[in-house]
């Protein structure tokens, strides 16, 4: 992860460091979880990566299901 958006993040950063694969992160809305478009994308595909799941409670996110992903 890049770190400029993020090194000024220490809750986030604590629990991208602490998720591990099968979590599921549960947010409450995608402009909660990045900076920027480019940075959201960033957190997205390193979660996607690590096989972390991702589900945004007011956005219609879930990449826990194969029609989420």
């Amino acid at each position: 992860m890049s770190g400029g958006a993020q090194a000024d993040r220490p809750a986030l950063t604590k629990v991208l460091d602490n998720v591990r694969s099968g979590d599921v992160l549960v947010i409450w809305k995608l402009d909660r979880l990045g900076r920027s478009l480019k940075n959201l994308i960033e957190i997205v595909n390193e979660l996607l990566q690590r096989k972390v799941g991702l589900k945004s409670l007011n956005d219609p996110i879930d990449t826990t299901t194969s029609h989420g992903r």
